[in-house]
């Protein structure tokens, strides 16, 4: 019983995982320039 609830949870969480992955690459491949008022 607990695997068949086990598999979706864990597609669920690699699904999100690499969608957090690509999200940060793409959000550190594309940073844009700090404010100065960030700065300080």
């Amino acid at each position: 019983m607990k695997k068949k609830m086990l598999l979706p949870v864990a597609k669920l969480l690699g699904l999100f995982a690499v969608v957090f992955v690509s999200t940060a690459c793409l959000w550190i491949m594309h940073r844009p320039e700090i404010p100065a008022e960030l700065k300080k």
